[in-house]
């Protein structure tokens, strides 16, 4: 309609018609693109809330993770100077404080991560729309650290893990296991499948046995050594897992929040 007319007016050479019309068109062509990029503006909003919310609820449990291995790490290698103090006599421990921390060591704790909605944001694009800058640079900062491929890698191939199954036998390591290996740690708030090696047990098995698992563990020449490199292994991670922590900025986004 408004190019026959347009076409009437020029053909009558009535100039000021064709500019009415020629402004008639610019602004409805600059307010059908205002619209569009007010609804685009508004759409991308939206997702950004989405994702923000999707993204804080998934930090949350990488957190609670994060601590909860941070404590089991505190377990093993309270394990491991309990062992090596009675492995090599500067401790009079019994037996079976011996043998059961002497197997604690060989435990490590790792988990799946909760980056599902993060990977989600990078995949499409969308990281640039997460407005809130400390979820940004938490959830950049804590999904790309090595640090828990390191601690897995080192848990996997622990020569003194290696050394102490190769040395116990096979009835007594699942006994060790069942009565004394990994629970699952009651006290959590949203996470799943926390574990823990801080509380008491006992061995149902005899005193005999557990004499001659440790008798096999001291004639081992290296056992002292691969426990002396599990121990300081620990040691070190004690150091990154809170770094990791601080340094992603997790602790302080949840402390308003009366979480942790």
């Amino acid at each position: 309609m408004i190019l026959r007319r347009v076409i009437k007016h020029f053909r009558n050479q009535e100039w000021t018609a064709i500019g009415i019309d020629f402004l008639i068109v610019v602004l409805g062509l600059l307010v059908a693109t205002q619209l569009t990029n007010w609804n685009s503006t508004r759409q991308d909003h939206a997702r950004g809330d989405i994702y923000s919310k999707r993204l804080k609820s998934e930090l949350r449990i990488e957190l609670e993770y994060l601590n909860a291995l941070l404590a089991y790490n505190i377990s093993t290698l309270e394990a491991g100077r309990v062992a090596y103090a009675g492995l090599t006599g500067k401790l009079a421990l019994d037996d079976e404080t011996i043998l059961v921390n002497a197997y604690r060591v060989t435990q490590y704790n790792w988990y799946e991560r909760r980056r599902a909605a993060f990977d989600e944001i990078v995949a499409s694009g969308a990281l640039g729309l997460i407005s809130d800058q400390a979820i940004r640079e938490a959830a950049i900062s804590i999904y790309s650290t090595p640090l828990f491929d390191i601690l897995m890698q080192e848990g996997q191939n622990s020569k003194y893990r290696d050394l102490f199954r190769m040395t116990i036998e096979p009835d007594l390591h699942d006994t060790l296991g069942r009565e004394c290996g990994d629970r699952e740690l009651p006290n959590r708030v949203v996470a799943l499948g926390l574990l823990t090696l801080n509380y008491d047990c006992t061995l149902n098995t005899s005193t005999k046995e557990i004499a001659a698992a440790l008798k096999a563990l001291r004639s081992d020449p290296d056992i002292i050594r691969v426990l002396r490199l599990r121990n300081a292994q620990t040691t070190g991670r004690l150091s990154d897992i809170p770094l990791a922590i601080d340094s992603s900025g997790l602790t302080a986004l949840f402390l308003e929040e009366g979480a942790l």
